[in-house]
């Protein structure tokens, strides 16, 4: 059994002002041939879990392909997905014949000339492979899953947890569905029910509240043996394209109808709650002052507006803004912003010289703007850390050089490259202990509270305009298919539902 590996993520928020290249895969991951499989070991993530699987295997082969990973922006640059999306291509044809190809993939990719990238990617696989070889891909809990995609693949494997906290037992799902339609035991059939919103992540989670129940739908019919996988899908909402929508993909064994049915059911329970999803916001002013008037304990500053998981550009400046005023502080604020001029400066200046400098602001102007900014430069670092918890355990981030300014009680992180913030190392790695600050920024809707959950006293969303806003009618939409909740709150619900023979149908509405 000799099975093809590749690794195409990324993505897209339109309203990002950086579009990814290929330098931003390389700070991120871009590994070719049997590069791509090393130092998997104690790394929690989709490949390390599928290889957990196929090298159990006396019988299994693996030909690793190519893996190209990077930060969530703007759409990637045309030149850039074509020759990522090219190479992967190539190295797939070198590998032929093969008896199964196992794709990580995102779901929420575009490119400038190409709204559906990961349609695209699965279409040219499978166009090499022809019809007869299984296709099996694993997608973000995010993912805009298209019925190109679902007619592409032979089964589509989502997350279950947001925070995402199940990316290496996604992929332990997704290579036994594999192996098993390699091996003729199974008959993936899949079902697609989309639907007409897009939601804020802030109130996406598993771990309680409207997906919460969702999911619990999906969970029991997979414990009960009644499907192969089941997953639901709040989308990367950011997506200004005409096709964009939430959805609930059904995976059964040989059981179109029955997938059918019950990706409508959830679908039907998935709407019925949409109004749950919005979430309570605070101004950064009015978040700071209850911060303070705290006696003691640890307050997270979800920034999420600026979440660079989310695909916005790192460098906000209304939370630094809000502390400013409040200053001079008697207790610990943590902060992070991209800023690589500062940086520089910062760096020419040395470990204890104080500095002044206009920080922040710079990369998406239309959002925000800089703040001068007056503290001594603690620490100088190159920016390079693991995840410690329980998202992507593991696993390295490279914020580039990365310096720490203090102004009382702010400790600023000023960082050349936005990196995810899921896990408090960002700040230990250079010194900084949020269990001891009053006040710790954390730019990320919700995958931060796995790892920063345990920590914390009280979760404060900061109401803020940013490329990542939930508040979706203070953005420029140009592109969005109309009519869409909650932008149109009156949208009749219709269910779009596709099998993975092709076929569209109209749902109950």
């Amino acid at each position: 059994m000799r099975i093809a590996l590749g690794i195409f993520g990324h993505e897209a928020n339109s309203f990002s002002p950086h579009m990814a290249d290929m330098e931003d895969f390389g700070a991120r991951r871009l590994n070719r041939g049997y590069a791509v499989l090393a130092n998997l070991q104690g790394v929690r993530i989709e490949e390390a879990g599928a290889m957990s699987v196929f090298a159990a295997l006396p019988d299994c082969e693996v030909a690793p392909l190519l893996a190209a990973r990077a930060m969530s922006s703007a759409p990637l640059r045309r030149e850039t997905f074509a020759a990522l999306l090219d190479e992967l291509l190539a190295r797939l044809r070198a590998a032929l014949p093969v008896q199964g190809v196992f794709l990580v993939l995102h779901g929420a990719m575009m490119s400038e000339d190409e709204p559906d990238a990961t349609g695209r990617v699965l279409d040219e696989v499978r166009r090499i492979v022809g019809n007869g070889v299984p296709v099996v891909g694993t997608l973000d809990l995010h993912a805009n899953v298209t019925p190109r995609m679902v007619r592409a693949a032979t089964a589509l494997v989502g997350y279950h947890t947001a925070p995402h906290i199940d990316l290496y037992e996604t992929g332990e799902r997704a290579a036994r569905i594999l192996v098993g339609a390699i091996r003729g035991e199974l008959r993936p059939t899949m079902a697609l029910a989309r639907l007409p919103m897009i939601l804020p992540a802030e109130n996406a989670r598993h771990t309680d509240g409207p997906l919460a129940e969702v999911l619990a739908l999906v969970l029991r019919a997979e414990a009960a043996g009644e499907i192969l996988h089941g997953s639901v899908y709040p989308v990367q909402p950011w997506l200004d394209t005409s096709d964009v929508r939430s959805s609930v993909l059904i995976v059964t064994d040989g059981d179109p109808e029955g997938a059918r049915e019950r990706a409508m059911a959830v679908a039907a329970a998935f709407w019925a709650r949409r109004h749950d999803f919005v979430p309570e916001l605070i101004a950064p002013e009015d978040a700071v002052q209850c911060a303070l008037a705290r006696e003691s304990g640890m307050v997270v500053f979800c920034d999420s507006s600026d979440a660079t998981t989310s695909g916005s550009t790192g460098d906000s400046t209304v939370v630094l803004q809000a502390l400013l005023r409040a200053a001079p502080l008697s207790v610990t604020a943590l902060l992070n912003i991209v800023d690589p001029p500062v940086v520089a400066q910062a760096i020419t200046a040395g470990v204890g010289a104080e500095l002044t400098v206009q920080v922040g602001g710079k990369l998406a102007p239309a959002f925000f703007q800089p703040v001068e900014f007056t503290g001594y430069i603690k620490t100088i670092s190159d920016g390079v850390f693991r995840f410690k918890g329980p998202g992507m355990r593991g696993v390295e981030h490279r914020m580039g050089r990365t310096v720490v300014l203090v102004q009382g009680g702010i400790h600023l992180v000023v960082m050349e490259r936005a990196v995810s913030q899921w896990d408090p190392q960002l700040y230990r790695s250079l010194g900084l202990e949020p269990a001891d600050a009053r006040i710790v920024q954390v730019k990320s809707p919700a995958a931060f509270r796995a790892a920063y959950g345990p920590l914390a006293d009280e979760i404060m969303i900061i109401r803020a305009i940013g490329p990542a806003t939930p508040l979706f009618s203070a953005l420029p939409w140009r592109h969005l298919g109309r009519p869409i909740y909650p932008l149109d709150p009156d949208v009749s619900y219709t269910l779009q539902v596709t099998n993975g023979r092709g076929e569209d149908q109209n749902g109950p509405g």
